[in-house]
């Protein structure tokens, strides 16, 4: 895979794109472009903030700024990030697994944020289209940090704290 990454600043490392070993990336003085044919134009990234990086792994589970490169073919998770969804579907307050539109978007555990309720989770799982089963947040602990578990209703934001 090709790794396109923020150069100097709070996010040195942090892995902004990630293509295909094939795909055509030209970093300009003001522009980078991808494909050849052009297939697409990134304005903000030039040669003086952005490097591509090739032969790194793809983690299988890449969402933008999620992970961090420093070396060699290994993306790490990055520390700073913090992963956005929503909801799939409504859920009460007693149930236990969550599931979301993208479970990427999220560490393999950790803690989020709907409205007002904090809940931690210990793992993901991801869903198949196929079976029309959403991917998930699973061993969930609703109202943690002294929250109220609450209702919550689809399309609802969730947010990695």
């Amino acid at each position: 895979m090709k790794a396109i990454k923020w150069n100097g600043g709070d996010n040195d490392g942090v892995v902004i794109y990630l293509f295909a070993d094939d795909t055509v990336i030209d970093v300009q003085s003001d522009k980078t472009v991808i494909g050849d044919p052009e297939t697409l134009i990134i304005s903000d990234c030039n040669s003086s903030n952005v490097t591509v990086v090739t032969g790194v792994t793809d983690p299988g589970d890449y969402w933008g700024w999620k992970y961090k490169h420093t070396s060699g073919t290994t993306l790490t998770a990055n520390a700073d990030f913090k992963g956005t969804q929503n909801l799939e579907n409504d859920i009460t307050s007693l149930d236990t697994t969550i599931d979301v539109n993208n479970s990427n978007a999220f560490t393999t555990a950790g803690t989020v944020k709907i409205g007002d309720e904090i809940i931690t989770y210990t793992g993901v799982s991801k869903g198949t289209a196929l079976n029309d089963v959403a991917d998930k947040l699973t061993g969930c602990t609703r109202g943690s940090n002294s929250t109220d578990a609450t209702a919550h209703a689809s399309g609802s934001n969730i947010t990695q704290v």
